[in-house]
C-alpha cells in the first residue's frame, strides 16, 4: 500500500511538471498583450539639496514636475510650464 501513496505522489509531481510549459507560454502571452511597465513615467534629473534631501525633475505624461524627497518622504514642489 505504501507504494500506492508513492505513485500517486509521484504522478501528481509529473502533472504538475508537465503543466509547468503550459502556464509559462500563457503568461508570456498575457505579458506582451497587457505590459506591467510603461514608459509614461520618466526621471529626467536628481540634484542633492541636503544630506538625505534632493530635488527630482520628473515627467509624467509630457509633464515636467519637481519633487522633493527626503528621510520624511516626497513632496510636489510645482509643475514646470513652458513659456510659448
Amino acid at each position: 500500500m505504501e507504494w500506492l501513496s508513492y505513485l500517486q505522489n509521484l504522478g501528481v509531481l509529473l502533472l504538475l511538471l508537465s503543466a509547468l510549459p503550459i502556464v509559462a507560454h500563457f503568461y508570456q502571452k498575457y505579458q506582451k498583450k497587457f505590459p506591467l511597465s510603461s514608459n509614461s513615467i520618466k526621471i529626467l534629473e536628481i540634484k542633492p539639496v541636503a544630506y538625505k534631501a534632493q530635488i527630482l525633475l520628473i515627467e509624467v505624461e509630457g509633464k515636467k514636475m519637481l519633487i522633493g524627497l527626503s528621510d520624511k518622504g516626497f513632496s510636489y514642489l510645482g509643475e514646470i510650464k513652458k513659456d510659448d
